[in-house]
């Protein structure tokens, strides 16, 4: 008696599941596995089970103190924590490894810095073109913040700088020369606008805050200008130096994560990590 094509897949599946469950038995696995004749694909079983095989996920936070704490729990000479300069966050990978024997790299716990609110209007305001009203209010919310200065680098009062702003006056002259000879005319025109105030405009300001939670207070220097192109003058404020200030901070994350990390063996790098 001959048997159909069907009858002699389900032996050589069976014989193959077989062989491959005394593989797995033989490998002596922490995890446990089953294959299955389903084109031979190994299954974990972790998920039936009482616990996990072994500690691993993510652990989320905005507070530096609750992450370095964290970290100082789970972390060991198998841990690495990798700080983004750029979006003032930290990475550690508890069972990273090492060449010889790397780990599973899943087991992690990230750090996302909040800015305060000090530092996320100052940075809308640089660069915008405000209007005299803009400036003013925003100098006079943030006066316990602000320390205004001449060109000459003098302190200015801030209720003085601030009066200034609110009393611009636009001065316009021109200057024209003409000028003909046999064989040719010329005309030149020189038109000179300046924007001035009776009590003494400043050349900028410096503004103090702390940045972001966690990380010590910084001065932030702002150059002001006045454009008088259009029908009423605006005003910009330009953070000086602003991509080195914030590597500045990224440094100062690390080395307060490097400082915190004394006790235990993790090593702290800027920059990012990948599994």
């Amino acid at each position: 008696m001959s048997m159909d094509q069907s009858a002699i897949k389900e032996i050589k599946e069976s014989q193959t599941t077989a062989e491959l469950a005394a593989i797995i038995g033989n490998a002596k696995l922490d995890m446990p596995l089953l294959a299955t004749p389903d084109s031979f694909r190994i299954h974990s079983l972790e998920k039936y089970l009482p616990g996990r095989n072994r500690y691993r996920g993510l652990m989320e936070t905005v507070a530096l103190e609750d992450f370095t704490s964290y970290c100082l729990e789970f972390g060991g000479d198998e841990s690495a924590c990798f700080v983004d300069p750029q979006r003032m966050t930290a990475r550690t990978v508890f069972n990273l490894g090492s060449v010889l024997e790397p780990g599973h790299a899943d087991f992690t716990a990230k750090l996302s810095l909040i800015q305060t609110a000090e530092l996320k209007d100052l940075l809308q305001l640089n660069g915008e073109r405000c209007k005299q009203k803009r400036m003013a209010e925003f100098m006079e919310d943030y006066a316990d913040n602000i320390t205004c200065y001449s060109s000459d680098g003098e302190a200015i009062p801030n209720s003085k700088a601030v009066a200034a702003i609110r009393r611009l006056t636009i001065e316009s002259s021109r200057k024209e020369e003409h000028e003909t000879q046999d064989f040719n005319t010329s005309r030149s025109a020189l038109e000179k606008i300046e924007a001035r105030s009776d009590e003494g405009l400043p050349a900028g300001f410096r503004f103090e805050c702390t940045p972001y939670n966690g990380l010590d207070a910084r001065s932030f220097d702002l150059r002001l200008s006045i454009l008088t192109g259009g029908d009423a003058p605006t005003l910009t404020a330009r953070i000086k130096r602003l991509e080195a200030t914030q590597e500045d901070m990224g440094r100062e994350l690390q080395e307060k994560l490097a400082g915190a990390f004394k006790p235990s063996k993790i090593n702290t790098y800027i920059g990012s990590f990948a599994a």
